[in-house]
């Protein structure tokens, strides 16, 4: 590859990519670059939890109030009958 495909190849891609492009000098321009990012993402993640919590939490939760007070149960005691039911035929 020559020169002249060289600086074609580079024009192309500053028109696709751009040149606004700015490293971090340091450590500390770094951590300040990022620190923005950073911070946006762990409130995102905090707040997708809180999220996710709620929404278990509402759905896991009985209703508010006193619970529903219980059917009684009606049981009838019959006599027993006055001649025993015929025995089982043995096949």
């Amino acid at each position: 590859m020559d020169d002249r495909d060289a600086e074609e190849l580079a024009k192309r891609l500053d028109q696709v990519v751009g040149t606004s492009y700015h490293e971090a000098r340091d450590v500390r321009e770094r951590i300040r670059m990022g620190a923005i990012k950073w911070a946006l993402g762990v409130a995102v993640a905090i707040g997708m939890v809180c999220l996710i919590v709620w929404t278990i939490e509402s759905h896991r939760l009985p209703p508010e109030g006193p619970p529903a007070p219980a059917k009684p149960v009606i049981v009838r005691i019959l006599p027993a009958p006055a001649t025993p039911p015929p025995a089982p035929t043995p096949r």
